[in-house]
Parts: structure tokens; C-alpha cells; sequence
């Protein structure tokens, strides 16, 4: 990406920080969630999610979700911590907050299809960790939420250029990233890269965000880059993509993903895949019930 591509997308970034409609806890909370955890005390994001009652009240909405491992809504946010834990309580607040952030009216891409896709790339990654044993669930949650940024900002900034690159996808059933290089000259991980390091969002979260469609080119946190790398395939493959149809071959087994991941956990190979993947089908309805509670749009 050339200097003055990305001098021009670092100058749009500004606009979003700028926008009133970004909840003023959600980068308090994203710097907490680069914290050790036993360095974030319970009653600070209590006091945190108290500035805005609304995003408080549908936190504790999302977290009765069976997806979230509750059967009944906790009656406060203090409550859902000890129900739940600390990091799964920051990853629903930090969900709730981006559907308040970021305004869907008008978007070249349908905001019904790029939260589906991103919550259920969430929700696979943390479920893929939880069967490697990985030890951070959480953090495999969050940089698949936010491993697609970068459209928000096309969406918002880009709204003309980035429609061009959307109707050339569906035309010619290519990835949106290969569609956005064509026509803009630059991807969503080239500008979800630039707004996630304004916001501070650590180093592996963006290496996330950069390279997951190029996990060679990471330059660290590889195992984190091939695991959303994976999830983001596999939804794209289960009725969780874009809304239409890439032209691509997929084989997971035999992705460079695949083998970073099983370097390192030997329990992948094992795996069933067929299985993991009807329960992804089986989760469908309640992630597209999650979408229209968090971030206001119709469920399918």
C-alpha cells in the first residue's frame, strides 16, 4: 500500500474517532481488555458501563444467550461477571457497544450479513479454542468480532468506492478483498489495520485484522491470525458469509492455517470437522437472534 493510500485512509480514520455516535466507554473498554486479567478490577467496569444504561441493559440481555452459557439474565452487570467472568462480560459489552458505534443506514454491504458473519466468526473461534485448549477464549472471541473492522470503515468513509467493490464481488463471485484491491487500491485490512491501532487495540489484535486473509505475512500472534483465518472460512463455507456466492475451493485440512494451528495443538487433527460444522448450522437461528438484539437489524 502506498504512502499516500494510506496517508489518505489515516485521515478518514480521524472521522470515525470524531463520530457522536461511538459510545464514549467503548475505547476505555478495549484498552482494558489489553490488560492482564488480574490487573482489571470488577467494580471499575461496573462503574465504566454505568455511564450508559442502555448498552448495560442489553448487555444483560445478550448474556442470558445459551450461546453465552446462561439460561436467565443476570440482574446486573456485577452479577453477570460472577455468572460468566470478567473477560466473557467485557467481549458482550464490547459487542454491544460496536452496534451503537457504528450507524447501518446506507451501508454498500448489508449490515444483516456483516454481523452475522462477524459474531458467528466470534463465536467459531471461541469454540475452537475452547476444543485446543487454548487459554484465552475471550481474546479468540474478540479478534475474530473485530478481524473484519476494516469494512466498517469502508462502509462509513469509503461509501461510493467501496460500493463499486461490492457489486464487482457479487458480479464476478470473488472475495471482497480481492474485489476491494481491483477497484480501490487498498483492502479492509489495510484500513481496519490503521482505526485499530488509533484505538489501541493491541498488537495481536491487529496482526489479526492485517493479515487474516495473509497469515504469511504476520509478523507475530500466528496462531491467533491462522485460528480466525479458519473460522472465518468456515463460516463463509456454512451459510455465514457476505450474502452470495464465492466462486473459491476451500480445504481446510490442507490450508496453511490449518497447519500453523495444528503445529502447536495436535488436538485439530482429531477433530471432527463434520460434526463442528452442524453445530455451527445448529447455531444459526440463535446468532441471528443475537444480530437483531445487539446491533438493531432484522434477524433472518
Amino acid at each position: 500500500m502506498s504512502a499516500p493510500i494510506t496517508a489518505k485512509i489515516s485521515e478518514q480514520v480521524h472521522r470515525i474517532e470524531a463520530m457522536p455516535s461511538v459510545p464514549a466507554v467503548l475505547v476505555p473498554l478495549l484498552k482494558m481488555l489489553n490488560e492482564p486479567p488480574d490487573a482489571v478490577k470488577l467494580d471499575n467496569v461496573v462503574k465504566l458501563v454505568s455511564y450508559d444504561n442502555t448498552i448495560a441493559a442489553q448487555c444483560l440481555r445478550v448474556a442470558s444467550s445459551p450461546l453465552f452459557g446462561l439460561t436467565k439474565a443476570p440482574q446486573s452487570i456485577k452479577a453477570a461477571v460472577l455468572s460468566l467472568g470478567l473477560r466473557k462480560v467485557e467481549t458482550i459489552l464490547v459487542t454491544c457497544c460496536l452496534g451503537h458505534a457504528f450507524p447501518t443506514k446506507g451501508w454498500p454491504l448489508d449490515p444483516t450479513v456483516f454481523w452475522r458473519h462477524s459474531l458467528g466468526c466470534a463465536l467459531v473461534c471461541r469454540k475452537l479454542s475452547e476444543k485446543l485448549g487454548l487459554s484465552d477464549h475471550e481474546k479468540a472471541y474478540m479478534a475474530a468480532l473485530l478481524h473484519d473492522l476494516g469494512l466498517l470503515v469502508n462502509c462509513l468513509v469509503f461509501p461510493k468506492d467501496f460500493a463499486i467493490a461490492i457489486e464487482q464481488a457479487h458480479h464476478l463471485q470473488i472475495s471482497i478483498k480481492e474485489a476491494e484491491q481491483a477497484t480501490m487500491r487498498f483492502t479492509h485490512c489495510d484500513s481496519g489495520r490503521l482505526l485499530a491501532e488509533k484505538w489501541n487495540l493491541g498488537a495481536d489484535i491487529v496482526q489479526v485484522i492485517a493479515h487474516h486473509h495473509s497469515i504469511e505475512e504476520s509478523q507475530s500472534a500466528h496462531g491467533l491470525v491462522a485460528l480466525v483465518h479458519l473460522g472465518d472460512l468456515l463460516c463463509r463455507m456454512r451459510n455465514l458469509g457476505y450474502g452470495y456466492y464465492e466462486r473459491q475451493k476451500v480445504d481446510l485440512v490442507h490450508d496453511p492455517a490449518w497447519t500453523v494451528v495444528a503445529k502447536t495443538h495436535r488436538d485439530l487433527a482429531g477433530m471432527d470437522l463434520a460434526r463442528f460444522t452442524f453445530e455451527l448450522d445448529e447455531d444459526l437461528t440463535e446468532i441471528n437472534q443475537l444480530v437483531s438484539t445487539i446491533f438493531g437489524v432484522p434477524a433472518n
